[in-house]
């Protein structure tokens, strides 16, 4: 079926050979298959040609960021439930871009080889095409004179059916910044084939293939019996290649770690720590560790209610509220201000609650009224999903760009639903601020830092360190995905590490030693500032599942340790006057990320002057909430400035009015 060209709307200021001329590159790691896209004379060529060109080959013709994507996105609907076709679908206005690369000389890479096919510019104006994907209107729910309605199901609809399958993404929505928004918008699809080759770069969509959509509204297919082999064959392959290898980085690590003690053991030094709040015998005898969270609460006289939040594209995901039994309500009926607490990589909700009263979680609950609540991202404490299964490849089948898409904005929601407020205030460590800082740029939701009173950011991942250059970041980074998914498979990464963890076959103590001296290895930690009693606790919620498509997206060919930044550092601007109040705090010890970087791109390209930035020049990593003295080095700080931040309470107000 050939689809013809697409005429510019009326509206379009510029005549076609105007306005690629007067396009921009803007740098990208490419899809599989798109290094020749379109002529690299292409602003040379007649308004004819480029009509044409523009309306031929293209998965992703134009190297832009991933604009104006949201967690509210419009979507066709789907006609059958066996079409599980899931494309992306970018809606490019307001920015320059020219289409690069040669020309598309082979169409292996383009499903049923109809390349020609895919309209690039999609402004279209027949009623049919609507009709094809149920009358998808426009991003506002309104259609008005139908033109945007049409357009979009003309992507969806038409150029879709061409190759024989229906959409079950609309384009994505986001606000424009001008009021002439359907001026000059460019509509482009693309489509990813992440079992050939995913994408790293987090300016492309990481959307499943059409083969493993995990966006149906119907349950997708079952895997056939063949896949079900094929499956259970590559994943007890890649078993026992990534058991070799963690088992050899566990024995390397003992080894080294051993070396090191051996001179501090015939010295004599220990590193035994006495505090005056610390009631070592008490807790000695007292103490257990566990893997319910409400075990911990309890340990104080304070309770955790687990609450179970769903994501947009249906995973479920576990909640953590933290209940302070002394807690009081305000005159208005609401209780604290709502904190939302997210964890980083390989670590859940537990990270935050393992030290007792002078935890980060209960303390802000006590000492700060706050009501409290724990994040965790998907798959996390054996969190499930609406329509799949946790031994579905499809279930494993996300990167951190879905964290930032749909699993904070839904765990924002929820927050502000259960609580009455409007804003709340949020902390991430590490991964859990890096996704925030993807999910707050202009590529992704925005939106979603209207809803942030404060952004505290604890060894905010955006920039790698020196440390991702060495063993065995290095020798991952060479990995591409081919053989990266043969050697740890596609559901999570080295299973082995969840089936100690999760199994009682191991003692807590040899386990918690174990895993403490590999991850002190690989992340360059140690335990200097934490309470040597407390590690049991903390490693029986670290590790944690993590996909392996994720760790590719961290570590293989491609990745962040090799780009060195979590966005693209070559483009003007990351995030708008959108972005909430933000806190920086980084250690000076801490080698797995850069913070000074961006503080300097925050102050010469964002114009984001964070209200509050310490660095701790003797902390590392994880300091920031295992560190024994984290509440004189953090706690207390942090408190003020999520005081400082929220709106008032009725109360205040009324005090403050009343001495005026």
């Amino acid at each position: 079926m050939q689809i013809p060209s697409i005429p510019f709307p009326r509206q379009f200021s510029q005549d076609p050979a105007a306005y690629v001329k007067s396009m921009k590159v803007q740098p990208g790691a490419p899809l599989s298959g798109e290094a020749d896209l379109l002529p690299a004379d292409v602003a040379n060529r007649s308004e004819k040609d480029l009509i044409g060109l523009m309306d031929a080959p293209a998965r992703a013709a134009l190297n832009m960021p991933n604009a104006l994507t949201s967690t509210k996105q419009a979507r066709a609907l789907r006609r059958r439930p066996e079409d599980v076709m899931t494309p992306d679908f970018e809606l490019v206005q307001g920015r320059e871009a020219r289409p690069v690369g040669n020309s598309y000389t082979s169409s292996t890479n383009v499903p049923n080889g109809s390349a020609a096919n895919v309209p690039l510019l999609a402004f279209d104006s027949t009623d049919a095409a609507e009709e094809q994907v149920g009358g998808t209107n426009g991003l506002d729910g309104s259609n008005e004179d139908g033109y945007f309605g049409r357009t979009v199901a003309a992507a969806t609809g038409t150029a879709l059916n061409a190759f024989g399958w229906s959409s079950s993404r609309g384009p994505s929505r986001s606000p424009s910044p001008s009021s002439g928004w359907r001026d000059n918008t460019l509509l482009r699809r693309v489509f990813i084939d992440r079992s050939a080759s995913p994408t790293q770069h987090l300016l492309r969509p990481t959307f499943p293939p059409p083969s493993l959509s995990t966006y149906s509204p119907a349950s997708p297919r079952p895997l056939g019996p063949i896949e079900k082999v094929k499956l259970f064959f590559m994943q007890t392959v890649s078993l026992v290649i990534s058991t070799f290898f963690l088992s050899g980085v566990v024995l390397w690590a003992v080894s080294v770690e051993s070396i090191t003690q051996i001179p501090r053991f015939l010295k004599g030094k220990s590193k035994k720590h006495n505090f005056p709040w610390d009631d070592e015998k008490y807790w000695t005898q007292n103490d257990h560790t566990s893997r319910n969270p409400r075990d911990y609460a309890r340990a104080i006289g304070m309770d955790i209610e687990d609450e179970t939040v769903e994501t947009e594209d249906g995973y479920q995901l576990r909640v953590h509220k933290v209940i302070d039994p002394d807690a009081r309500k305000h005159s208005d009926g609401k209780g604290g201000f709502p904190v939302l607490i997210l964890h980083g990589l390989f670590q859940s909700s537990g990270s935050f609650i393992t030290s007792e009263e002078r935890s980060l979680a209960f303390w802000l609950a006590k000492q700060g009224g706050y009501q409290v609540y724990l994040g965790n991202g998907r798959g996390v404490f054996g969190m499930g999903h609406r329509n799949l299964k946790r031994s579905d490849p499809r279930f494993w089948d996300w990167t951190i760009r879905e964290l930032a898409m749909y699993d904070l904005p839904a765990m924002v929601d929820h927050v502000l639903a259960q609580t009455g407020y409007s804003k709340l205030a949020f902390i991430g460590h590490s991964q859990g601020n890096g996704l925030t800082f993807i999910s707050l740029s202009l590529g992704m939701c925005p939106d979603l830092g209207r809803k942030m009173s404060l952004f505290v950011a604890l060894a905010p991942a955006v920039y790698a360190g020196p440390l991702t250059q060495g063993f065995p970041f290095a020798q991952l980074g060479k990995i591409e995905w081919p053989l990266w998914k043969k050697l740890f498979g596609v559901l999570d990464f080295i299973p082995l590490m969840r089936y100690a963890a999760d199994s009682n076959l191991i003692p807590a103590k040899v386990f918690a030693t174990l895993g403490y001296t590999m991850f002190a290895f690989l992340f360059s930690w140690t335990d200097t500032h934490w309470l040597p009693r407390r590690k049991v606790k903390m490693f029986r919620f670290t590790p944690t599942p993590v996909s392996s498509a994720a760790m590719f997206w961290w570590c293989g060919k491609g990745g962040f340790a090799e780009r060195k930044c979590l966005l693209d550092d070559t483009l003007d601007r990351w995030f708008d006057e959108r972005f909430p109040p933000l806190s920086i705090y980084y250690g000076g010890k801490d080698y797995l990320v850069l913070t000074e970087p961006l503080l300097e791109r925050l102050e010469k390209k964002e114009n984001i002057h964070p209200i509050r930035v310490e660095k701790l020049d003797e902390l590392e990593h994880c300091d920031f909430h295992f560190s024994s003295t984290a509440v004189e080095d953090v706690f207390f700080s942090l408190r003020d400035s999520i005081n400082q931040t929220r709106p008032r309470y009725p109360e205040e107000v009324e005090e403050e009015q009343a001495q005026k």
